[in-house]
């Protein structure tokens, strides 16, 4: 009985209560975002030219201290804040780099996805960086670096 308890009640109890733990954390969510960018047209989501490998951030979102904090991974230990952000929660926030009313671009989390919004025709053109999984990451920043 008290083998069945290990093996099958504490690991349930602890994926029934993983959501509800996070918000008990003063820093109540972390997301590491990885960037490719693509030097020629992309076509359904195709690069058709160099993908390379951007280093990415990583957000860290507190609701009750109303700020935004990134890293890069060439700097994990510095952390940086964000100004002009928006927060609703730590998967819905917006910021943007300048106290401008109506900025070129915004950034941030819409329902748990990295997302950048133009606001200046200039820049809405083209999409410069895209976010991909972890994985394909990793696979481009190593093809750059040995292939």
């Amino acid at each position: 009985m008290n083998r069945l308890f290990v093996y099958a009640v504490v690991p349930a109890g602890l994926g029934f209560f993983s959501g509800s733990i996070t918000a008990w954390t003063p820093l109540e969510s972390e997301a590491t975002i990885y960037m490719l960018s693509c030097d020629g047209a992309q076509v359904g989501g195709v690069c058709n030219g160099k993908e390379e490998a951007d280093l990415p951030f990583t957000y860290t979102v507190s609701v009750d201290e109303h700020a935004v904090l990134y890293s890069r991974m060439d700097g994990p230990d510095i952390l940086r804040r964000l100004p002009f952000c928006t927060i609703r929660d730590t998967r819905d926030w917006l910021c943007q780099w300048d106290g401008d009313k109506i900025p070129k671009s915004r950034f941030g989390m819409v329902a748990g996805k990295y997302v950048e919004i133009a606001t200046c025709t200039s820049d809405a053109t083209r999409e410069m960086f895209y976010q991909v999984p972890m994985w394909r990451w990793w696979f481009v920043w190593l093809r750059e670096k040995f292939f």
